[in-house]
């Protein structure tokens, strides 16, 4: 008798391969995008108010 997998293989790649991509997306987010005009992000200079 052959081992049969009993779970779905292309839905588990796709998974995995959705979970890399939202972790990727994020850290880029976080970490290394400069942000928007109307949302400059953290900047180096002290521009307290």
């Amino acid at each position: 008798m052959q081992n049969q997998d009993l779970y779905n293989k292309p839905g588990y790649w796709t998974f995995l391969i959705t979970l890399v991509l939202n972790i990727v997306f994020f850290a880029y987010i976080s970490f290394v995008h400069p942000g928007t005009p109307e949302n400059p992000g953290m900047s180096t200079n002290a521009e307290s108010k």
